[in-house]
């Protein structure tokens, strides 16, 4: 399906090549969005299939392209049901606009997932109608040498109690994540590595990947653990077995997250960009928004930046409050926001 937006040219439900023309436009292109790569590549591989699923895919192309081609693609689009997880990826700010336009009428926007430009031009559309709840940017980073020191082995089905207890606490933690997985598949396919210390298990990394780069996620040492070297042990283990199969491994962090970055640094991995993901509400029924131009885009992003230092400050009085644990940072090689679409 085809609909005609000013210079550009929205396809819903495109090919499998329209699909793969799209994710290695993304691979190449120079804003960073690990999210949506991941997502398509999980399109390739069959383990999404829109049609059944009621994921939203749509590729913008400029209207003066053969859309049966790669042609020249301007942006992407991947929405959940309900829209409970958005990816978009985009060129510039009219393209941006267009592909959430698609994407509004599934309802708000629960989590969103962007390269750090594009976010300029998505966090005011998106702000006119509703609430950031948080946000983070994380930096990408990318390892492409072996490292030493590796430590680890593949899960086995008799991990199994151990491994939902590690998907439990890890959503508990930090807020992300299921609790609902097929952890025989993904013990078959080799999809999650531990770490043991005297016959437990204590840490635990999962992998997703893009068609050319695999990705960790979802990297968690369990409490009593923390603080001892464990995570670092795997994730060398973790990216040694991984560049046996693909040319690079990437994973994202947060940017104030300093202990971590020194930690990847160590392992060979280097910065090559950053991405966002924030956290979206509806706004009470009560609070009416006027509609904002597009020349008030730097209104909204004071309003946007005093909303997050809200939401920022409030968390820290409820941390205060909790007065609970917090993993080291070099426990913690992902960031908070990992991608949801990975099976």
């Amino acid at each position: 399906m085809h609909d005609d937006v000013s210079a550009t040219v929205l396809v819903q439900s495109p090919s499998l090549l329209q699909v793969q023309a799209a994710a290695e436009w993304l691979a190449n292109h120079p804003h960073k969005n690990p999210d949506l790569e991941v997502a398509l590549n999980l399109i390739l591989q069959g383990r999404i299939v829109p049609a059944k699923t009621g994921e939203l895919v749509a590729i913008a192309y400029s209207s003066s392209t053969d859309t049966s081609t790669q042609g020249d693609i301007r942006g992407i689009v991947m929405a959940k049901p309900g829209n409970g997880n958005l990816s978009l990826e985009s060129s510039d700010r009219q393209t941006t606009e267009s592909l959430l336009t698609l994407a509004q009428p599934r309802g708000c926007p629960r989590r969103v997932a962007t390269s750090s430009p594009v976010k300029d031009w998505l966090c005011p559309l998106l702000l006119q109608h509703y609430f950031l709840e948080r946000e983070h940017n994380p930096l990408v980073m990318l390892c492409t040498q072996v490292p030493g020191g590796g430590a680890g082995r593949w899960a086995l089905p008799q991990d199994k109690p151990v491994l939902q207890a590690y998907a439990e606490a890890y959503r508990a933690e930090r807020g992300s994540g299921s609790i609902t997985q097929d952890w025989d598949d993904l013990i078959q396919r080799k999809q999650v590595a531990v770490m043991e210390h005297e016959e437990q298990i204590v840490s635990v990394v999962k992998r997703s990947s893009t068609a050319h780069q695999a990705i960790a996620v979802g990297m968690f040492t369990f409490p009593p653990f923390r603080n001892r070297g464990f995570a670092r042990c795997l994730l060398a283990f973790f990216t040694q077995e991984m560049l046996k199969e693909y040319a690079a491994v990437k994973l994202w962090v947060d940017e104030d997250n300093t202990g971590a970055i020194a930690l990847y640094h160590a392992l060979g991995f280097q910065q090559i960009g950053s991405c966002y993901t924030g956290y979206f509400s509806e706004r009470s029924l009560d609070v009416e928004i006027e509609p904002a131009r597009s020349e008030d885009a730097a209104t909204i992003l004071e309003i946007h930046a005093a909303a997050v230092h809200q939401t920022a400050e409030q968390a820290a009085l409820i941390q205060f409050a909790q007065t609970s644990d917090r993993p080291d940072a070099t426990d913690t090689p992902s960031d908070k926001s990992v991608p949801e679409n990975e099976s």
